[in-house]
């Protein structure tokens, strides 16, 4: 069982840290890339987006920065 305590040791951890942005960053495909980028392009053109496309492109694209922030270190 995991603990709630917010003083823990492990919170913010090097270890975790890389462990959180992995599990963000496995979301990254260049499929989704695709797809993100056609709503965007979608947008601009005045089509609406609903809010469950919306959250999926934000979280494409925080997948997208989590896979290049590993590639960089």
């Amino acid at each position: 069982m995991t603990t709630t305590d917010t003083t823990s040791t492990e919170k913010g951890s090097p270890e975790r840290n890389r462990q959180h942005v992995e599990s963000i960053a496995a979301g990254a495909s260049e499929e989704a890339d695709a797809v993100a980028s056609h709503m965007r392009i979608a947008e601009a053109k005045g089509v609406d987006i609903n809010p469950g496309q919306r959250m999926a492109m934000g979280y494409a694209a925080n997948a997208r920065k989590a896979a290049t922030q590993l590639d960089a270190n």
